[in-house]
């Protein structure tokens, strides 16, 4: 009997988590519907996919608590806001730093993402610069941080596709 409760409890957790980390296909709608309109209010979206305005607020509730939504863009176009150059740094940084460098890293405004990579390198850095010059000076603030090795940029000389988690929720809600 105490197998057949550890079970069942087992059981509820991992369906539990499931819940949690699925998406299913009205919370995909409701992701899709935003993406496509991120003004549309409660009452917008509830009309658009035929269901009750509870309904929406408690999954867009949900999505929130869970972290699955994390904000209300807007997508800024960079070159179009004036950040024409786009960069890639890999850096190797010193054993034992990770946390300062990304300390360091994140007092830097025109580093957008900051990543753990596996391969040659330890950390990868998305930057923005209004110019090659601007680039040099961000680049010349990256490697005056102490724990930084060694880094290499690759410049971004266009972008071929740019997709976001939304966009890919998007397409697979269409697929189904």
């Amino acid at each position: 009997m105490i197998y057949r409760m550890m079970r069942l409890s087992v059981d509820t957790l991992a369906t539990l988590h499931k819940m949690a980390t699925e998406l299913d296909p009205l919370d995909q709608q409701l992701i899709t519907g935003l993406r496509n309109e991120p003004h549309s209010s409660t009452s917008e979206l509830a009309r658009k996919l035929d269901i009750a305005r509870g309904t929406v607020q408690s999954r867009l509730s949900s999505l929130w608590r869970r972290g699955v939504l994390t904000g209300y863009g807007p997508d800024v176009h960079g070159p179009s806001a004036g950040y024409a150059v786009l960069a890639f740094t890999t850096l190797e940084i010193a054993q034992g730093s990770h946390r300062a460098t990304v300390a360091a890293l994140t007092a830097i405004p025109n580093v957008l993402e900051i990543h753990t990579v596996t391969g040659p390198g330890d950390v990868l850095v998305r930057v923005v610069a209004r110019s090659n010059d601007h680039l040099h000076d961000i680049l010349q603030d990256i490697v005056a941080i102490g724990t930084v090795v060694r880094s290499q940029t690759h410049l971004a000389l266009s972008t071929q596709l740019e997709r976001t988690v939304a966009d890919l929720i998007a397409s697979s809600s269409q697929e189904k």
